[in-house]
């Protein structure tokens, strides 16, 4: 394994972990009825712009940013060897695939609420 991909495996360690953190403290706000499902009549917080929504744009900008990088390196004529390379692949594989599924997450917290919320109104 190179030490492109050890890097990365490590920044990729660390800022996830971070993220999770960020995100994982919101749950406080979640309130949750007998059963375990949110009760989206009482927990607003998908409704609002949180800090859910501030990682995923720091996730989506850095995933631009290392396509960037990676093809800067490509274009200079670098190969899979670079461990340069090794860190941009991997980094941008990791970080697209993370913001591509929170981003599904939240719209999909965001149409159940909105779906829990207009079904109650017309019992």
């Amino acid at each position: 394994m190179g030490l492109g991909w050890i890097i990365s495996m490590i920044v990729a360690g660390i800022l996830g972990t971070t993220f999770f953190i960020i995100i994982i403290t919101m749950n406080k706000k979640v309130v949750h009825d007998k059963k375990g499902d949110i009760d989206f009549s009482k927990s607003d917080i998908y409704f609002h712009w949180t800090r859910w929504d501030y990682v995923i744009i720091i996730t989506a900008v850095y995933t631009f940013l290392c396509i960037n990088g990676l093809l800067l390196f490509l274009l200079r004529g670098d190969n899979i060897d670079s461990p340069w390379i090794q860190f941009f692949i991997h980094q941008t594989f990791v970080f697209s695939l993370i913001t591509f599924i929170w981003f599904i997450t939240r719209i999909a917290f965001v149409f159940k609420g909105i779906k829990e919320r207009w079904s109650d109104e017309f019992k």
